[in-house]
Formats: structure tokens, C-alpha cells, sequence
């Protein structure tokens, strides 16, 4: 008879569920959203006297703007959802440690950041729209990967600390064993970096962050005070396997292809529609709810897909790290403890792992990892 859930396994449980529904919600909210914006003409009356005021030359200028301000609308619509799953939820689970002063000053940044990569990416795509409309999707999948890999770049050196501290890793028995495993790997990193998670979180993490020269390791100070050093090597051994799988080179390929159909699938529904909608050009920016409502309505018919591929090169991943190790140990004892302290739902329901989740379940992951 199996023994009944802990406190913490029961929590984990009920956070799961909350986030699951308020995904669900999330989704039927922004679709709604979309369609109020399309349907009532407040779209195309914004883009019209953007048009009228900046006139037909300027088009770039009227795409971006108009851009900015929809995202801005969106971020201010959508915004208590983010407060209510990033705030209140994390301090009643006790997992959040900032002030409501220091949510709003994050929310900002990341809103800065959302209307700088969004009016780079709509710019771009609209001149594509405009320059190219039987082929500019193509064109678009294209730069999509290669401004994801910049942005990849440039996070660990330009985005990441405007949220969190990076300091380096102080010398010592940890860091020799941290550069000597990815010495023997083959992996060139700038560095160690300790990751100042205390100030806004309880939860624990690690990664490789960056991308080519910027490459470097971040360990969570949440995962050094209270993690063992073979717990930590396992961690990193595990990062160190998607990089000896080609993971990242197979993530590339996988982005690229989905993005390439994705891009195709809103390019035909952009000349259905602005047709039905009377939108005489599929580049009129006013008819950007429909594009948007075409990449969504993909991006959750493709996510079970694209979550399997994540899935299976997860398990692959511990494979090497146990390998790695030597014993499958260190990792449990790793899983176990990350599961307790970020309270993740151990066994969650197989259809909302299937459809949601682009890790495997800690439970099968422990099981697994102890059968190797």
C-alpha cells in the first residue's frame, strides 16, 4: 500500500492544479482579448490613424507604434493574471520573498523588454508582409531562429541582470570540480557565476546560460546553501548531457521547423481572413489579431509535439549525467530535493504532462534514474 502524500507532496499538489486552471484561463482570456480587438474595429481604427497621421511613407513607423501601444494594452489587460500566478500564489506557498514594490519594478522591466522585442519582431515581419507577401514567411521563420539565438546571446550579459545578481563563483573546491568537469566535457564557459536568487525566491536552479562567448554557469545561491557538492555536479552533469546530446543543435531544428510551419499556417490564414474582414492587404497591420490568433491557436495545437521532443531528450540528458556520475544517487537525491523545495507536483495527471509539461514528471524521472 502506497504511503499516503506528505504536507509538502499534498501543497505541491494544489499549486500544480491552480496553475493549471489559471493557464487554462489565461488562454480562453487573450482569445477573447484578440477577438474584441478585431472584431469591434478597434484594431483597424488604430492602425487607420496611425496611417493618417505618420501618411503612407512612414508605414514602418505606424507598424511600430501601433505595436507599442497594442502590447502595452495587452501587458495592462493581462497583468493581474501576472500578479495574482508570480505574487500572491508564490508568497501563500511561501516560494516568493519580494515586495510588492520589487513585483511592480520587475513587471515594468519585463514589460520594457516585451515592447523592445516585440516592435523588432512585428517591424520585421510586417516589412517581410509588404516586401514579399507570397514568400515572407519563409523569410520570417528565418529570422525568427536567428533573433532567438541573438537574444539567447545577450540574456545572461544584458537581461538576466536586470532582474537577479551574478557575482563569480568563489574559488574553491566546488569551482575546481565545476571547471574540471567541463573541461573533460569539451565545453568552453566565460566562467562560474553564483545567481542571487535568496533576495526574490526560496526555489532553487541552476543552468547554462548564454550563448557561444557568453556561455557561462549559473548555480542558484538558493542550490548552494543547501545542496551537497555531488548533488550540485549531478545537477550541472545533467546540462552538460544536452550538450554532448546536441540538444541545443535538435532544439534549433525543432524551433526552426515549427516556426517555419507556423509562419506558413498564419500566412494562408491571413488571406482567408483579411479577406472575409474585408482587409484589402494581408500587411496592414490592422489585421494583426488574426495573426496573432493564428501563431496561438498553433503554438497550443503544436505544444504537445514539441513538449514529447523536450521530454525524451530530458531523459537522455539524466542518462548522461548518471553515466557521468557513476551511480544514479546523487541525481535522485537532487530530484528529491528540488521537487520538496520547488513544490513541483511529482506525479501530476499523465494527460496534463502530455499536453503541458516539456519535463518528464520528477516521479518518472526518480524511477527511471534508479532502474539505470
Amino acid at each position: 500500500m502506497p504511503n499516503p502524500p506528505t504536507e509538502r507532496e499534498r501543497m505541491a499538489k494544489e499549486y500544480d492544479a491552480i496553475h493549471n486552471r489559471l493557464f487554462l484561463l489565461q488562454i480562453l482570456v487573450l482569445g477573447m482579448l484578440l477577438g474584441i480587438y478585431q472584431f469591434t474595429g478597434a484594431s483597424a481604427a488604430l492602425a487607420n490613424g496611425l496611417a493618417s497621421r505618420f501618411g503612407e511613407n512612414m508605414w514602418w513607423v505606424s507598424n511600430a507604434v501601433y505595436t507599442l501601444v497594442s502590447v502595452f494594452g495587452f501587458a495592462a489587460f493581462m497583468s493581474p493574471f501576472g500578479f495574482y500566478s508570480s505574487y500572491v500564489l508564490e508568497h501563500h506557498y511561501e516560494l516568493s520573498n519580494e515586495t510588492v514594490g520589487d513585483w511592480i519594478f520587475d513587471f515594468f522591466k519585463s514589460l520594457l523588454i516585451d515592447l523592445v522585442i516585440a516592435t523588432i519582431l512585428f517591424s520585421v515581419i510586417y516589412a517581410l508582409l509588404r516586401l514579399m507577401p507570397a514568400w515572407w514567411w519563409l523569410a520570417a521563420a528565418a529570422f525568427y531562429i536567428l533573433f532567438a539565438v541573438v537574444v539567447s546571446t545577450i540574456a545572461p550579459v544584458i537581461i538576466m541582470p536586470l532582474f537577479h545578481k551574478f557575482e563569480p563563483l568563489a574559488e574553491g573546491e566546488l569551482t575546481e570540480a565545476v571547471t574540471k568537469m567541463m573541461t573533460e566535457a569539451g565545453i568552453n564557459v566565460v566562467g562560474v557565476f553564483k545567481w542571487g536568487l535568496a533576495e526574490r525566491t526560496s526555489t532553487a536552479n541552476a543552468a547554462f546560460a548564454g550563448f557561444g562567448k557568453t556561455r557561462r554557469i549559473i548555480l542558484g545561491d538558493t542550490l548552494l546553501s543547501g545542496y551537497s557538492q555531488e548533488e550540485i555536479l549531478a545537477i550541472l552533469a545533467h546540462e552538460v548531457g544536452h550538450y554532448k546530446n546536441k540538444d541545443t543543435f535538435r532544439l534549433m531544428v525543432t524551433s526552426a521547423l515549427l516556426a517555419l510551419l507556423g509562419f506558413f499556417v498564419a500566412h494562408h490564414c491571413l488571406v482567408w481572413l483579411a479577406a472575409f474582414f474585408g482587409i484589402e492587404h494581408i500587411y496592414d497591420i490592422g489585421a494583426a489579431p488574426i495573426f496573432i490568433f493564428s501563431l496561438f491557436v498553433f503554438s497550443l495545437v503544436s505544444m504537445p509535439v514539441a513538449n514529447l521532443h523536450s521530454r525524451r531528450r530530458e531523459f537522455a540528458a539524466d542518462a548522461y549525467a548518471i553515466n557521468r556520475m557513476g551511480s544514479p544517487d546523487a541525481l535522485v537525491s537532487a530530484f528529491e530535493k528540488l521537487a520538496d523545495q520547488n513544490l513541483s507536483n511529482k506525479e501530476p495527471a499523465a494527460w496534463v504532462e502530455f499536453l503541458l509539461h516539456s519535463h518528464p514528471s520528477m516521479a518518472r524521472r526518480i524511477e527511471r534514474a534508479r532502474q539505470s
